[in-house]
């Protein structure tokens, strides 16, 4: 072997090199661009709970039922143990959840706002109140009526 075949072998040898760990360093990128993409998710998805439970917690829901069982935790683990992305489409799936359960406790008739025995109380002793303003009114109406006679 000369020196220019062992000088070649050498510069072959380089550019290989080069090449992984240009695709390692790609690669590293990346998972630190996917992971950081995955804790913007986390923190807006924390965001949206916090008020969520805070309004079970109103209604009457018990602590247990606001904290994932142990079998859904390990459900979890597994559905996230593939990396970067499958915590991303995890937290996805955790938002579209959010928004489920927003619609649930906000629309009319539907989750258990207005299931709550003390709102139709309430609406009760406002509707009694505005009738006996309106029959105050009348009567009002009525004797001033009388007087200008």
């Amino acid at each position: 072997m000369t020196t220019d075949d062992a000088w070649q072998e050498y510069l072959a040898a380089a550019q290989q090199l080069d090449a992984v760990r240009r695709e390692a360093a790609t690669a590293a990128g990346a998972q630190a661009r996917g992971v950081h993409a995955a804790r913007e998710e986390l923190t807006v998805v924390r965001a949206r709970l916090v008020p969520q439970q805070s309004r079970l917690r109103a209604l009457g829901v018990p602590e247990a039922e606001l904290l994932p069982s142990e079998p859904e935790v390990a459900a979890a683990a597994r559905a996230i143990s593939t990396g970067p992305e499958a915590v991303r489409a995890a937290l996805r799936q955790a938002r579209v959840n959010a928004d489920a359960a927003d619609a649930a406790t906000r629309l009319p008739g539907s989750g258990p706002l207005l299931a709550r025995p003390d709102t139709w109380w309430q609406l009760l002793l406002v509707g009694a109140v505005g009738l006996a303003l309106v029959a105050v009114a009348v009567a009002l109406c009525l004797g001033g009526l009388y007087l200008l006679r």
